[in-house]
């Protein structure tokens, strides 16, 4: 009800579903499905015009702006793109509302405030705990390991102790009762499998999620309730208390934007860290993989040190001596896991297991204080291997690139967990052998479209020899092209061996000595460095890790053309621009070629490659500017769907042929254009339009949109796409009004 204090905060209180729905059905008849149901109907006591709708597929928030009650917003969240979700309680005395917020895919924290009499906030949350929770349990995935409950032998708390803010452990049961009587917040079949309280507030970890209880003000009464799902961990790590600390540490790592980070210190002795290591094994790393059975695990091997300068560098280690110890003193391995290869530098040791990548990293001078950090092969977005150099240059690298946090900001930022860097002795281990094991352990997620890329595919197209200036421009520039992929395919499986044996190069394209590969599996950079040459890097995307490309024609004035791929990484491979020079590839080809591989079939690639030398070297034609209106404009105009189908399968040929356009809008000379399988966003450059971007968004990494009707004095409307890409997590694109009802937006295709 609309009280006092609700108006003055600004908060929300319950209305009646059904009535709800009935209303917004007669107000706005696109904006429901069908099948759709209002299940919880929220209204702003200040604002009745703002409203908050948890139906059965999503949470829609509509907010009226400006005045009057024509322009207004609708955002939709389906419950798919939640990763993460909280609920408040209210404080004592003055405060009067509870809160819900929402932390997306897309990076779109979404925060709703209730009245704490007229709405239960933990009605909310089991609403949400049911369509936000996965039904599926990890820790049924695979052998898994039992967790250890018993904890060492107590000690007298010391003053440095007691003045800590260190957590304890406390038994699962007393917290799976707290949680069921107190803090209604667990789900009937979920249990509580270690759980730590400091202070006044608890980490606890479930069968279904990490669970982070903060009580908050003097009178403790303001709770929230933190809710982390396992599947949105990619990463985790533990640290022993060192000599003369008092705490020890367990870090989780996730891909959630503003919670990227959960740490927790435990207070010495209080706490059985090993049940906390095998509690986020268990849940985290997933299903069992076989051992690679061709991996030299060096049994038996001694290590043989190395000279003081050369000490920092990976040196051998033998795995199988490894894999006992990890199992055992300490147990951190899981039973079912195994080491395949192991390396030590000064005191750091890197394991390579059939599930991560381990890094234990020994810290102060005595050495008691380690740091168990674990990577998920699964979880690895990029992968390089450098050689080294001539003479001084005494180690190669390999680098692995994540989907998980930096530190810093500007100048400061460091990787952090999002890129790892290992540094080896070049004299002591084989870099193409490693490289080599971790793209069979990063690829293995094999794509079925890969059976059907044959080995060598007509698809190098070239234009006539360059003259003069052009050939002048072509050598100083670092423009790509294209070169033919038989000789590439038989030197990288024999004398540099950097393929897979199922590996094959489809697309291949020189600039200078540097190169780039297309294969079945993954986009291949090769990067010579030093006046040498000797020093090389492989850097490998597999497309998996792709989820976004954009295709640029060359202009008139522009001697290249260019391919822009977008990860999920956070660091330097958020984003990778590859040049290619202007007549020396086909860029619609290349378009074409990533749109089969990342949004096609099996018939979609079959197709692809029975067609591909039928593909010409012509630039694509920008779309034709109508008049001096629109080339002025920057609203969007709908257009015949099926004209826009035509032409983008034909002149230029970039969809898909099993791919058709749903919806189209013109912008000026640009378009934005909705398939079945992409957002695909044309934007014409130049005053000749010859420089043409194709940006393609998959729609699976489309999580969430908002649309925005216009007002008394606006000419259009807006639509906001929400995705799950560190490069482009927010697109607009705005509508006029008198072309186009926004409200369209919401109804799904026939």
């Amino acid at each position: 009800m609309a009280t006092l204090a609700n108006i003055v905060g600004d908060n929300s209180y319950q209305i009646e579903a059904e009535e709800a729905e009935k209303k917004l059905r007669e107000k706005e008849p696109l904006v429901l499905h069908e099948s759709e149901r209002i299940l919880l109907a929220y209204k702003s006591a200040l604002d009745p015009r703002d409203k908050s709708y948890l139906t059965s597929h999503r949470i829609l928030i509509k907010d009226g702006k400006g005045i009057g009650h024509k322009r207004k917003n609708f955002e939709s969240i389906p419950y798919s793109a939640i990763q993460a979700f909280s609920v408040e309680t209210a404080g004592g005395g003055w405060d009067h509302d509870t809160e819900l917020h929402i932390y997306t895919r897309s990076n779109n924290a979404v925060k709703v405030e209730f009245g704490k009499k007229v709405v239960d906030i933990f009605a909310v949350k089991q609403f949400l705990n049911r369509k936000c929770l996965s039904s599926n349990n990890n820790t049924t995935q695979g052998t898994q390991d039992a967790i250890i409950s018993t904890l060492p032998p107590d000690s007298a708390s010391s003053v440095a102790e007691w003045l800590s803010s260190d957590a304890k452990q406390i038994t699962p049961a007393d917290m799976q009762d707290k949680l069921k009587n107190k803090y209604p917040v667990l789900m009937p079949d979920e249990t509580v499998e270690l759980a730590y309280k400091t202070w006044r507030d608890y980490t606890v970890l479930t069968s279904r999620r990490v669970l982070v209880i903060d009580v908050k003000g003097l009178s403790g009464k303001k709770v929230e309730f933190l809710s982390v799902p396992w599947e949105n961990v990619r990463g985790y790590a533990v640290e022993t208390a060192g000599s003369w600390d008092f705490d020890s540490e367990m870090r989780i790592f996730t891909d959630i934007h503003g919670i990227m980070e959960i740490k927790q210190d435990f207070r010495k002795s209080k706490v059985n860290l090993w049940s906390i290591q095998t509690c986020l094994n268990n849940h985290v790393l997933g299903r069992d993989e076989s051992i690679l059975g061709e991996v030299d695990q060096k049994e038996g091997h001694i290590d043989p040190s190395a000279s003081w300068w050369e000490r920092s560098n990976n040196r051998p280690l033998d795995a199988v001596e490894m894999d006992r110890v990890f199992k055992s003193s300490p147990p951190i391995l899981q039973s079912s896991e195994v080491v395949e290869m192991a390396f030590k530098g000064w005191r750091d040791i890197f394991l390579f297991t059939t599930k991560r990548c381990l890094k234990i990293d020994p810290k102060g001078w005595s050495g008691k204080k380690v740091e168990y950090s674990t990577l998920p092969w699964k979880f690895v977005v990029g992968f390089a291997a450098e050689t080294a150099g001539k003479t001084l240059d005494h180690d190669s690298e390999i680098k692995l690139w994540t989907e998980m946090k930096f530190k810093g900001s500007g100048d400061d930022k460091e990787s952090y967990m999002s890129k790892w860097d290992l540094d080896f002795n070049k004299k002591l281990v084989d870099i193409i052998a490693v490289k080599q094991y971790i793209s069979k352990r990063c690829l293995h997620a094999r794509d079925a479209l890969q059976d059907l890329v044959p080995l060598h595919p007509n698809v190098s197209n070239t234009s006539d020899t360059e003259k003069g200036f052009e050939k002048f421009m072509s050598k100083i520039g670092d423009d790509q092209r294209a070169i033919d992929p038989t000789e590439l395919n038989a030197i990288l499986h024999t004398e540099v061996p950097v393929l897979l044996d199922d590996e094959n190069i489809v697309l291949a394209f020189k600039a200078g000595r540097d190169a780039t590969f297309f294969t079945n599996l993954r986009v291949m950079i090769m990067d010579v460095q030093g006046w040498s040459g000797k020093k090389v890097e492989y850097k490998s995307i597999p497309y998996k890790s792709i989820r976004a490309f954009s295709a640029e024609s060359a202009g008139s004035w522009d001697r290249d053309s260019e391919i822009k791929l977008y990860t999920r990484n956070l660091w330097s491979l958020k984003k990778i621009s590859l040049d290619f020079r202007k007549g020396k590839a086909d860029i619609v080809m290349l378009q074409k070629f990533l749109s089969a591989m990342l949004l096609g079939t099996k018939e979609d690639v079959a197709r692809y490659f029975d067609n591909s030398g039928s593909f010409g070297s012509s630039e694509p034609k920008s779309p034709d500017m109508n008049s001096f209106t629109s080339w002025l404009t920057s609203n969007s105009v709908e257009i015949d769907a099926e004209v826009v189908n035509h032409q983008l399968h034909s002149d230029p040929s970039i969809l898909l042929n099993d791919e058709h356009v749903e919806r189209a809008y013109k912008c000026g000379r640009d378009m934005y254009v909705y398939t079945n399988l992409r957002l695909l966003s044309v934007n014409v450059q130049g005053l000749s339009g010859k420089k043409v971007e194709y940006k393609s968004t998959p729609m699976k990494w489309v999580h969430s949109f908002e649309v925005e009707t216009a007002g008394h004095l606006d000419r259009d409307a807006e639509v906001y796409i929400q995705t799950s890409i560190p490069g482009m997590q927010r697109i607009q694109q705005d509508i006029l009004v008198k072309n186009g009802d926004v409200m369209e937006m919401h109804v799904p295709p026939n």
